[in-house]
């Protein structure tokens, strides 16, 4: 469960200040929500707050539980480091087992023998498939994904798929995108961000009618490294 206490905020997007949070109370307990809005633009910023990757200007938020990072995020699988040495990083943060880690991994994406190697020499979709897998590795009980999911006709998405809907048996999810027909899959509200406030409501299909899935500014300017969703974001693991 995520609560947002008192939570004001108004972080600079797109060059100005925006109004994104006006004393918000909010419990939001175990369920599956689509975060629907007329502007999906500042959804990135309202999962910032809602996943403390930033603290608000006022209040606060608290995590019943394990809350995961922004899943879907662009930009952090690349640089130096290798595949080997991002497992070894996200199962010391989250206290899981790294060899476990890397087996399943291993077993996802399509070559595992660029695990090996520096992540700024892997091709693309091989980066994307690499940060999608290791999201399901820590057993988080609230995932937060921003962008779509993977959607190509293969098997890591198959794979992927199939785990991903066992790890959220029980556990919460809250999904932005602009794949409205992946919203429609795996959620059962809508989580609705409006003039400045959020709230949840039960008709999921008439929060689609009303806020239409679409892309944001800034994913229409990286739709050409959409082929999985995306990857990590800088920020993204909470520091």
């Amino acid at each position: 469960m995520i609560h947002l206490h008192g939570v004001t905020d108004e972080p600079y997007a797109f060059g100005d200040k925006q109004a994104l949070l006006s004393n918000v109370d909010i419990d939001i307990p175990v369920g599956r929500y689509a975060l629907l809005s007329p502007a999906p633009e500042l959804h990135r910023q309202l999962i910032d707050v809602m996943c403390r990757l930033r603290p608000p200007r006022q209040g606060f938020v608290t995590h019943d539980g394990s809350v995961s990072w922004a899943i879907g995020r662009q930009g952090f699988i690349r640089g130096k480091a290798t595949g080997l040495n991002i497992i070894e990083f996200v199962a010391d943060l989250y206290e899981i087992d790294a060899d476990a880690t890397f087996e399943l991994v291993a077993d996802l994406i399509s070559d595992p023998r660029v695990l090996a190697r520096p992540m700024e020499h892997w091709p693309l979709y091989l980066r994307q498939e690499f940060s999608f897998a290791l999201a399901l590795a820590p057993a988080f009980d609230v995932y937060v994904i921003e962008g779509a999911i993977p959607f190509e006709p293969c098997r890591f998405t198959r794979l992927w798929l199939s785990l991903f809907e066992e790890r959220l048996i029980g556990r919460t999810l809250i999904f932005s995108s602009y794949r409205q027909n992946q919203m429609a899959d795996y959620c059962l509200k809508g989580l609705i961000y409006e003039r400045s406030t959020l709230r949840i409501e039960d008709d999921l299909d008439q929060c689609i009618r009303k806020f239409p899935p679409r892309r944001s500014r800034s994913e229409s300017g990286s739709a050409g490294e959409d082929v999985l969703g995306g990857s990590f974001g800088d920020g993204q693991l909470g520091f």
